[in-house]
């Protein structure tokens, strides 16, 4: 059987910043009994909120979620491509700089980027919860605590039109927050940005790029596979409350 302490997990940055005793639960190739045995271990430990990792086609983790009355909130899916790809004009990559101070309108395109984002979709939460989130990722990524170089495309005006947070998990670069303004799009923003970053995360040394996003944010999906990116793999996170 697996280990229930391999399987259940206290999320203590998400317990603190949520207010209450948070929990991740990964259901991957569970038998029907360990992950009831898990599931049983999770209310015993006072858990009031758990996320349930599953693989998409994990029959017992789904039927297991809908008799708990758990939402399945996130269809979770990782985009990767190698460096170095082609860049954009020189003229595009020199309208990106770095930020380093927390402004309104990056605070703005933030939470531009979290439109999918499963704390937005949890009617659970109060809508300020997602708010919050998505403002505290971009103070620690300004810091440096959770991203490299927080990347910026700015108009004639000065005024950032794009955001691009870029730092590393699994040995790669990694893309974190990433958001066009509304009155940027169909400029190619997007695109300039992350050339810039496959550009910087080369002269990093990475030899990969990935980005994660939602499968239900088909734009962001297109885009990335037209950006280059290939899909690497998908998970299903459930919003289990207890």
């Amino acid at each position: 059987m697996t280990h229930l302490f391999a399987t259940l997990c206290a999320l203590p940055w998400d317990s603190e910043f949520l207010g209450f005793p948070v929990a991740r639960l990964a259901a991957a190739r569970l038998s029907p009994a360990e992950l009831a045995a898990a599931m049983a271990e999770a209310r015993r430990a006072g858990f009031y909120l758990v996320y349930v990792v599953a693989e998409p086609a994990d029959a017992v983790a789904q039927v297991a979620m809908q008799q708990a009355g758990a939402q399945l909130l996130d269809r979770k899916v990782t985009f990767v491509m190698p460096l170095p790809l082609p860049t954009a004009a020189r003229d595009s990559l020199a309208m990106v700089g770095s930020a380093t101070v927390y402004t309104p309108q990056l605070e703005s395109l933030a939470w531009q980027s979290g439109a999918y984002s499963r704390f937005r979709l949890d009617t659970r939460f109060a809508p300020h919860v997602f708010k919050n989130l998505y403002a505290q990722w971009l103070r620690n990524s300004l810091a440096g605590t959770v991203a490299r170089r927080v990347m910026v495309w700015r108009d004639g005006a000065g005024t950032e039109q794009g955001l691009l947070t870029l730092g590393e998990k699994n040995n790669r670069a990694d893309i974190g927050l990433l958001a066009m303004d509304a009155r940027a799009r169909g400029q190619r923003v997007g695109q300039v940005l992350v050339a810039a970053a496959a550009n910087q995360a080369s002269e990093w040394g990475y030899e990969q790029m990935q980005v994660v996003t939602q499968r239900d944010n088909e734009t962001a999906c297109r885009f990335y596979e037209k950006c280059g990116f290939q899909l690497e793999y998908e998970e299903h996170i459930y919003h289990w409350w207890l």
